[in-house]
């Protein structure tokens, strides 16, 4: 069997940040990780512990202060790595076309193919008689669409997303776990996943990479065995209930120390 080349690959990582008082504080020691091209990893870890600045330097918009990151170039004008935030980072003046497409404009690409692209994207998100509204006129989870088609609609193929259901409320978080998770089928786009959510990372990921409290280092890293293409009803066995307290287990600790 033919090994996926590496699309992101980071190696011996670490960043330190200034504090207000001058101090340097320690984000991250040390991390290694590589991500195969169609490969769904997901990142879990206690709050502050570094997970979304790994994700920002893997994405190219923070610079380690050691160790490297390679990313395997996209071809033009596509974008090298998309993101998508969990406070959704749609711009409200612009319309839900504007902004499906913003990312395709700011990569160069011309207006009226940029729109086509976008339409297809909200048109497959099922937000097609919104295109010519506003973002304010959408609710949470549809904004989180809009998002996701943004994203898909460059035609990256490397998707960053942080805590992107994070915001929503219990049931909408779950119907776009499972949008998510058949479009990610459907597409096999190279994705790191940074979550609080357990039940999410083994859902969605291939693997879950575990990080200590700050500063933040990998502490386990977990295959998830289900077959792909993957039901949501996995959720409901008892494999998937021992791999979530297993992740617990190695949890608990960690969080016990951030809280010190």
């Amino acid at each position: 069997m033919t090994v996926p080349p590496p699309m992101v690959s980071a190696q011996d990582i670490g960043k330190f940040f200034l504090a207000a008082d001058g101090r340097a504080v320690q984000a991250l020691d040390g991390v290694s990780l590589t991500v195969r091209e169609g490969e769904f990893v997901c990142v879990v870890g206690p709050s502050g512990c570094g997970k979304s600045t790994l994700l920002r330097i893997l994405g190219g918009l923070v610079e380690p202060t050691t160790g490297t990151v390679a990313r395997r170039p996209g071809q033009p004008p596509v974008p090298p790595a998309a993101f998508v935030f969990q406070d959704f980072a749609v711009l409200p003046w612009l319309t839900v076309r504007s902004n499906a497409a913003f990312g395709l404009r700011m990569a160069g690409v011309r207006r009226r193919a940029a729109e086509r692209a976008a339409d297809a994207w909200l048109l497959r998100m099922d937000l097609a008689d919104f295109a010519d509204g506003y973002p304010d006129q959408l609710s949470g989870g549809m904004r989180q669409r809009l998002a996701l088609a943004r994203a898909f609609a460059t035609g990256s193929p490397v998707l960053l997303m942080d805590e992107p259901l994070g915001s929503l409320d219990p049931q909408t978080r779950r119907l776009m776990q499972e949008q998510l998770l058949a479009l990610w089928q459907e597409e096999r786009k190279t994705v790191v996943l940074v979550t609080h959510s357990l039940d999410e990372a083994l859902l969605l990921g291939d693997r879950v990479l575990v990080m200590s409290a700050r500063p933040g280092r990998v502490i386990e890293e977990l295959a998830v065995p289900f077959a792909r293409p993957r039901d949501p009803g996995i959720q409901d066995g008892p494999e998937f209930g021992r791999l979530r307290a297993r992740i617990w287990d190695r949890l608990r600790d960690q969080l016990s120390v951030s809280a010190r």
